[in-house]
């Protein structure tokens, strides 16, 4: 034997040639093989993949990882799932879709307990009111439902144009709804009795929410426009016109209110942040305006980039007072900025790989991000860093809730699925 040749494995012995196989079975054995594993009729057979001898490995024959605790696929594969919420006890998931329905499902066992049909666009908005006795759906179209969960059945229902959002009370039973054509309607249901604010503008209403108080509501407009609307009397309390210099200019994506029922955030679609007061609307702080720099590289001859600030929200500890904002970049990407907002300064700015399409806080300084790149990201805002991420969506998330025992979070995507990822760890 040679020096270089490894010894025998101790489980091959050497053969005696009445062990070995004759010369003429060997082909014949080989065929019966081949033909067994490759055969059509055979219940578990592989297909032979040509290029096998190129790519020896195949990136697809990895196993992927999942952190996902439940996956709901009740969906059509074919359409994005858009919105979704979790009831008060989380055993409820309610999502919307594409296919212009929603469905009511069990978290625990994925059992579809109520399809939401009747809707002529895809269902934008899927929520619970504030005790879990109803469920209000609504679509792009202006189609609105209202189901109550105890018979599972649509109990009312009205038309309106096109809507661009929907917001539950958070103590009654009363929804407040956007309107591309600017309106801001508001419905005491199951009763239906409306009252119409800001009618006539002209102006897309894109966003909008109830305040703390309850007794006001705060909508921002495409031209950048924000006003505050006092809901019994049906009055403008404030307005914060758009303003290039000092101001908004373009499409308002996101608005909250602080805890004190005072101090508003706001994005919008060119790249500014900024602070303001409920009560007379005055600019207290832009907190930032990413594409001013872009602006003045225009202005020089260069061509022009932008940046859009899609979600912002206030810390919900009173004590940390902070907020967060994401970005969607040029490529794609996100950036999360965290703001002390009593010194009105940047306290923390990191860059994830998918432009971030939502933030939601938990009642600690903690928050999850939504990711083009389908990844939900957890971030620590007092250490500055990213805790935990969570891979599972093979596609873009568009909307997320946690759930009110911070225990879960559920995610929709452009993938046609809803999941269900475990937290409890983290909180």
């Amino acid at each position: 034997m040679m020096d270089n040749t490894p010894p025998l494995s101790p489980e091959v012995k050497n053969l005696s040639d009445e062990d070995m196989i004759p010369e003429d079975e060997v082909d014949e054995i080989v065929d019966e093989l081949l033909e067994a594993r490759y055969s059509d009729d055979t219940p578990d057979s592989m297909s032979v993949n040509e290029d096998d001898s190129d790519n020896p490995m195949d990136d697809s024959m990895e196993e992927e990882r999942d952190d996902a605790a439940y996956v709901f696929r009740g969906h059509s594969s074919a359409h994005s799932v858009f919105c979704c919420s979790l009831s008060k006890n989380s055993e409820l998931a309610a999502t919307g879709s594409e296919e212009d329905k929603a469905y009511l499902w069990n978290t625990i066992t994925g059992e579809i307990i109520l399809e939401c049909t009747g809707h002529k666009d895809s269902v934008i908005f899927s929520g619970f009111n504030y005790n879990d006795t109803y469920l209000a759906t609504g679509d792009m179209s202006g189609t609105i439902k209202l189901w109550q969960i105890s018979d599972k059945t649509c109990v009312w229902e009205t038309a309106l144009d096109d809507i661009t959002w929907i917001k539950w009370h958070n103590s009654a039973n009363v929804l407040l709804v956007g309107l591309e054509t600017g309106g801001v309607h508001m419905f005491k249901v199951p009763e239906g009795t409306c009252k119409v604010f800001a009618q006539g503008y002209g102006d897309k209403a894109e966003t909008g929410l109830f305040l703390p108080d309850g007794k006001h509501a705060v909508v921002g407009y495409s031209s950048g426009t924000i006003r505050v609307v006092d809901l019994k009397t049906n009055t403008i309390l404030s307005t914060t016109p758009c303003d290039p210099t000092h101001g908004h200019s373009s499409a308002i994506t996101s608005l909250d209110c602080h805890t004190n029922n005072n101090l508003l955030i706001s994005t919008s679609l060119n790249g500014k942040t900024v602070l303001s007061t409920v009560h007379n609307g005055k600019i207290t702080c832009i907190l930032q305006d990413l594409n001013s720099k872009n602006k003045a590289e225009t202005s020089e001859g260069a061509s022009e980039t932008s940046v859009s600030v899609e979600t912002a929200a206030f810390c919900k500890d009173p004590t940390f007072l902070v907020a967060a904002t994401g970005t969607i970049e040029q490529n794609s990407s996100g950036k999360l900025y965290i703001w002390d907002i009593s010194k009105q300064v940047l306290r923390y700015e990191t860059t994830q790989e998918g432009g971030i399409t939502k933030l939601v806080w938990t009642s600690a300084p903690i928050l999850f991000t939504a990711g083009l790149d389908g990844i939900l990201r957890c971030f620590d805002a007092r250490a500055g860093c990213c805790l935990k991420s969570f891979s599972s969506h093979k596609a873009t998330i568009l909307d997320l809730h946690i759930s009110n025992n911070e225990q879960k979070v559920l995610t929709v995507s452009d993938d046609a699925t809803a999941r269900i990822f475990d937290i409890s760890s983290i909180i």
